[in-house]
């Protein structure tokens, strides 16, 4: 990620609480100062990774409550974004080298019978399938910010799935042994030209004066 990463919200709507509070989210862009070096960047995601999971013991401590106060359509929707954002990050490497494993080495591509044909069009699918619903946001989203000459960073996409990966063990490590425990970021590097102690500094000569 470079410089201020600029961020929109992705769903438009309003959730009615029983009680009679309203929760809605706004169609708004905001700009987000970016971690400049990985070190800095792990440490934020794992603190995010972790409120996630946080978040997700807090809501289903109680799951016929979940489904009491959204509803079930909201509460199985809830469910699969926690699923997804947790889950994905922590199994998705092991995933997909035991993927590209039977794909070497196994019978994903030399199926013999038509269960396991069967097995490996759907696995070769959800393999397909991820790899679209990962670059195409990204795409999109080159496209409506006018950025289309950084496509050429989507071939760091494994990278980033990587150190994504690494920064929610460490957040499943962390909530096991230090619940009470956050990784700060620095903030305020746009508006600052040297560096600091973390060894970061702005990426981009317009940050330096924003």
């Amino acid at each position: 990620m470079r410089g201020c990463r600029a961020a929109g919200t992705a769903f438009v709507g309003s959730s009615r609480h029983p009680a009679g509070f309203t929760v809605q989210t706004f169609d708004s862009h905001t700009f987000e100062e970016a971690p400049a070096v990985f070190r800095a960047l792990v440490k934020q995601r794992t603190r995010w990774f972790k409120g996630w999971m946080q978040t997700a013991i807090v809501h289903c401590r109680h799951p016929a409550r979940l489904f009491d106060d959204l509803g079930a359509t909201r509460a199985f929707a809830v469910l699969a974004m926690f699923a997804g954002g947790i889950l994905g990050p922590l199994l998705g490497p092991l995933l997909a080298c035991r993927l590209a494993y039977d794909a070497l080495f196994g019978a994903l591509l030399t199926p013999k019978t038509a269960f396991e044909t069967g097995c490996s069009a759907l696995w070769c699918l959800l393999a397909v399938s991820g790899a679209a619903a990962l670059l195409w946001p990204l795409l999109l989203g080159m496209r409506r910010r006018r950025l289309e000459a950084l496509r050429g960073a989507a071939l760091h996409l494994p990278l980033w799935l990587l150190m994504l990966s690494i920064a929610c063990w460490r957040a499943f490590f962390e909530l096991w042994r230090r619940p009470f425990h956050w990784e700060k970021t620095e903030h305020g590097l746009t508006s600052r030209s040297h560096t600091y102690g973390s060894g970061e500094e702005p990426l981009l000569e317009h940050e330096a004066g924003a």
